[in-house]
């Protein structure tokens, strides 16, 4: 199979692209001359570079007077489009800073979009060159060019990323050059909007280990709880809820960590102390302590965990073990202190991006320590990976998604409902950020941002394999993922098994699933489109068992559905093939759903097939599968037009099967389903088409089944004079005996019963019942049908005791079917009751009828 995959280490990212244009440069030179100018630029563009990257990006280009950058790669974050926005006001101030210290300002124009892109990670990690191509540069590119001098424009997609974090001016819809009409917003500030938060649901079981441990604390232990759960699990809430609602007397002090490249390995110790130089650090621990020796040395212990230099009392001179001693004995003397009128309650969140040493005083402080307690938040890994010593004061709490209960009352907080509980598969923020996305399918943009981030933290290695292992759907084997990767199955085992333990992946003996169905739909959506599209189509070809239909229809609608393939596939001579294959496989697939009564994918499953035939015959078996789906639910206006094209299609291809004459003239036979049914003289035609075929054919089978949908077709539309019908009747019964098929004779039979029912020849119906009854072996359905007309049979002839049998026979027949069988045994109940005057049961069966009607609403009913 030929294609055009892209190398290894590019990935399709959504990532913020921003284009910074230095405004005024031509006029200096006029004013400053070439020389001072290229100096002047150069501080300037340093600086701007400074500020891009201390927000997160990557610059990777200079264009003339301007900068382009990158927010999300090589690695993403959870706010990449607001951290943009964050540097773009930096750039902004930076303008009139260095406006009022210098003789010759510049000034900018920033362009601001958010999109996908197609990402070389290799040139982001060397050269910095050509790492990014796709429609989002050009984008930022063209509104940089339209800004006004200290203007920042901001595109559709980072306006929706930013969310209510930023305040926006809408400028309406813009003519961008090469892209079109575009709407527009320019920025104001960041900062503002906050999102209101909503009602706090469930977690009782969390929250009571968490009080449990609050106790513990209280009587005097030093206790260490971590709550751990994978991105939106709702860690952080829970503490906050926790905090507020039942540690409310203690004195709080919180910090959160950030990885160190952002934020520097002693900014959360910083954040805990509330001071960064060392005279503030010793006048808040002078007010505390009224030693001024044991002062000094609490003050040298803090300021040396802190990375705050201090002149005086160092302990930088001290050997490494007994250094870590004066700092946790400076820890243990400062939280004593504070807490000596109240519990002290460190919060610290995102404890897994901590440094090892922080991570090891936390330890220490919480081991034998004073009387604190210390509420963590962390990714799963962090608690078998961090080296925590185990007692009775630690307690570790793993969050799971929400009960269906309780993610149901979520969903209808936040706007949505229960049809968002399983695509979120009980995760708080997912649930809330689908049902603010609303109607849409595709996945929010804050939600990618948050597990692109987290796919992020993996070796390039380590986040590829889980890309490729995501064609081959939400559950796979260790073989699956390392045929896909094309790596070798003992290297891709031990992978697969590391990353189950830091739960991107679920470990069973089955295989592996991921931890959740939303990551694996970002981690699959950074391949390429060539890259996986062919990766599919391997699966297809090499993988998949021949019988497994619906795994077959979908590697080869993902290998082959267009726009992408097209241009993937182009020149291949494989193709032909694979589309023929694909279209079998959807086919097969289409009619399994059908034969289930899911008629909806079958439909879906179905047009994907007709998408991908290439002859007439092929669209024609398309249609009638089509409309024998839309048939098993009696929608014969659709099923009936899917017929009429198979028959059109049939004859432009040469020759028409006889079966299609029988499909049509059984689909007309329930007239009572058209919204428009076809006209009488159609369906003669077609009556006629279709036993000159059968004839021809020699097809005694195909005759006989036309024969006897013409005679249903006559009952049911002479119902008011049956005996003009009796003719076809007689008809279809010799036919269907001649042509030696049970199945069609039994359908005859059914049919002469009914038709002597309502021409109440009821001896005749007698004997023939007689007959059927005592077939010692026929099918459930029959059976129950033969006690509906029994009943009826007695009935009409005055035997009230035999027909209340031959009810309570169908009643009993009835009970485990679908609601349509149980409304036709119950219709002959509810007659029989009335002929016998036994009202009480006559209302209560029809009270049940609507009952079951108002419940079953999906359901075709024609006996209710």
């Amino acid at each position: 199979m030929a294609g055009a995959a892209g190398r290894p280490s590019e990935e399709r990212r959504l990532v913020t692209c921003m284009f910074v244009d230095l405004v005024g440069s031509t006029d200096m030179t006029m004013r400053l001359g070439a020389e001072r100018l290229k100096r002047e630029l150069g501080v300037a563009f340093a600086e701007l570079s400074g500020i891009l990257t201390g927000h997160g990006g990557t610059v990777e280009k200079y264009v003339g007077d301007a900068i382009y950058a990158i927010f999300g790669a090589p690695i993403a974050h959870e706010d990449d489009a607001l951290r943009a926005l964050r540097a773009a006001e930096a750039i902004r101030e930076w303008c009139v800073t260095r406006g009022a210290a210098h003789e010759h300002p510049f000034t900018v124009r920033v362009g601001v979009e958010t999109g996908e892109a197609v990402i070389d990670l290799e040139a982001a990690a060397t050269t910095r060159q050509q790492m990014s191509v796709g429609a989002v540069v050009n984008i930022a590119a063209r509104l940089q060019q339209r800004a006004e001098p200290g203007e920042v424009l901001v595109g559709p997609t980072a306006r929706e990323a930013a969310g209510t974090a930023a305040e926006l001016e809408p400028l309406g819809a813009a003519e961008l050059k090469g892209i079109g009409a575009l709407p527009i917003w320019r920025l104001v500030r960041v900062g503002t909007g906050a999102m209101p938060q909503l009602a706090f649901v469930g977690r009782e079981a969390e929250l009571s280990l968490l009080d449990l441990a609050l106790q513990r604390a209280v009587k005097g232990r030093s206790v260490l709880a971590v709550v751990s759960g994978p991105p939106g699990q709702g860690k952080t809430r829970l503490v906050q809820e926790f905090l507020r609602e039942r540690a409310r007397d203690a004195h709080h002090i919180a910090t959160r960590c950030r990885p160190a490249d952002e934020t520097g390995v002693f900014a959360p110790v910083r954040e805990i102390l509330g001071v960064t130089t060392i005279d503030a650090l010793a006048d808040q621990i002078a007010r505390l302590c009224p030693d001024d020796s044991e002062c000094e040395r609490v003050v040298a212990g803090l300021a040396e965990s802190a990375g705050i230099a201090s002149a005086r009392g160092s302990l930088a001179s001290l050997p490494a073990a007994e250094r870590e001693d004066e700092i946790v004995q400076a820890w243990r003397r400062y939280l004593g202190l504070l807490g000596t009128e109240r519990l002290v309650v460190l919060a610290i969140d995102d404890i897994h991006w901590a440094d090892a040493w922080l991570v090891k005083l936390i330890d220490r402080l919480t081991f034998a320590g004073p009387r604190l307690l210390v509420v963590a938040t962390a990714r799963p890994e962090f608690a078998e990976s961090a080296g925590i010593r185990p007692s009775g004061d630690r307690f570790f709490i793993e969050l799971e998604g929400l009960d269906a209960e309780e993610a149901g009352r979520l969903a209808a907080l936040a706007g949505g409902d229960d049809r968002l509980v399983q695509r979120a598969e009980g995760n708080p923020l997912f649930l809330v950020e689908l049902a603010r996305a609303g109607e849409r399918q595709d996945l929010p943009l804050t939600l990618q941002g948050a597990l692109g981030a987290r796919l992020d933290q993996l070796s390039h290695s380590d986040r590829r394999l889980l890309s490729l292992a995501a064609v081959a759907g939400e559950r796979f084997g260790a073989a699956d993922a390392a045929f896909i990767a094309q790596r070798e199955p003992a290297e891709v085992s031990a992978a697969l098994a590391r990353l189950a333990d830091l739960h991107y992946l679920d470990a069973s003996e089955a295989g592996y699933r991921f931890h959740h169905g939303l990551v694996r739909d970002v981690a699959y959506g950074r391949l390429l489109a060539a890259e996986r599209i062919q990766a599919h189509a391997r699966v297809a070809r090499e993988r998949m068992h021949p019988e497994d239909a619906e795994g077959l229809a979908y590697h080869w609608w993902a290998a082959l559905r267009p726009p992408d393939a097209e241009w993937v596939w182009a020149g291949s001579v494989d193709l032909p093939a694979m589309r023929r294959e694909g279209f079998h496989a959807l086919l097969a697939a289409g009619r399994r759903h059908a034969e289930h009564f899911v008629i909806e994918q079958a439909v879906e499953l179905i047009g994907r097939a007709l998408q991908l035939a290439d002859a007439d015959r092929d669209r024609a078996e398309a249609h009638r599968a089509l409309a024998a789906a839309y048939q098993r639910v009696l929608r014969q206006d659709e099923a009936w037009s899917h017929l009429k094209d198979a028959l059109a299609l049939y004859r432009r291809s040469g020759t028409v099967p006889v079966e299609l004459y029988v499909e049509l003239v059984d689909a007309a036979k329930y007239y009572g389903a058209f919204r428009e049914r076809p006209t009488d003289a159609t369906v003669a035609g077609i009556i006629d088409a279709g036993r000159a075929a059968a004839q021809a054919a020699g097809d005694a089978r195909a005759l006989a089944a036309i024969v006897g949908a013409q005679a249903q077709y006559f009952v049911n539309t002479h119902d008011t004079e049956p005996e003009a019908a009796a003719p076809y009747v007689d008809e279809a019964v010799a036919a269907a005996e001649a042509s030696g098929d049970p199945k069609v004779t039994h359908a005859a039979v059914m049919l002469k019963l009914a038709f002597l029912e309502i021409s109440g020849r009821y001896d005749e119906m007698g004997r023939i019942l007689e007959i059927e009854r005592a077939d010692p072996d026929p099918d459930s359905f029959r059976r129950l049908f033969h006690a509906i007309r029994w009943a009826s049979y007695q009935l009409a002839t005055a035997q009230r005791v035999a027909a209340a049998e031959g009810v309570a026979e169908a009643m009993r027949l009835a009970e485990p079917m679908g609601p349509h069988n149980r409304t036709h045994a119950w219709a002959q109940a509810t007659e029989t009751f009335v002929a016998l005057g036994e009202w009480e049961e006559a209302i209560a069966l029809a009270q049940r009828t609507a009952k079951v009607v108002r419940e079953e609403s999906g359901t075709a009913f024609c006996a209710s």
